[in-house]
């Protein structure tokens, strides 16, 4: 009895998607912390801005200059509600991925867990057929000394 070919080809077939599985969530965790780096530079960004249109209403300044603040303190206010959507995108993203890793991981411990089971098998079948010959050389060379 041979051990089956199929069980190691499809553990590692289960490997590979762990890897993969696990590629993807590595991908993705970067991804949050990307956005999440993202988003405290903006709003770094936002309030620099507010300090300094502060600073402008206590000097003499147009009314092109309030509007241009205005307008750029909203479109990062805009920016940093873009990055939100984002944000929480990636991080469904990032579930998703684990769950996928999990599964993946299930699935090779099974794979795995079916090629030992398969080995141990042909291990006790050759070691019962072993045994069998012993005793049955044992009870040849019994019978030829009586």
């Amino acid at each position: 009895m041979k051990p089956r070919a199929a069980w190691p080809v499809l553990a590692k077939k289960a490997k590979e998607k762990c890897d993969d599985a696990l590629a993807e969530l590595k991908k993705s965790r970067d991804r949050v912390a990307h956005l999440i780096q993202s988003r405290e530079r903006m709003e770094l960004l936002y309030a620099d801005y507010v300090a300094r249109s502060k600073e402008a209403e206590k000097r003499p300044h147009s009314m092109s200059e309030t509007l241009n603040f205005r307008g750029f303190m909203q479109q990062l206010q805009a920016l940093i509600a873009r990055v939100d959507i984002d944000l929480n995108e990636a991080q469904h993203a990032t579930e998703v991925a684990r769950l996928a890793l999990k599964a993946a991981e299930q699935k090779r411990i099974q794979m795995e867990t079916l090629v030992e089971q398969d080995m141990k098998a042909v291990r006790d079948f050759h070691r019962k057929r072993e045994q069998k010959e012993m005793d049955a050389a044992g009870i040849t060379l019994f019978n030829l000394k009586h």
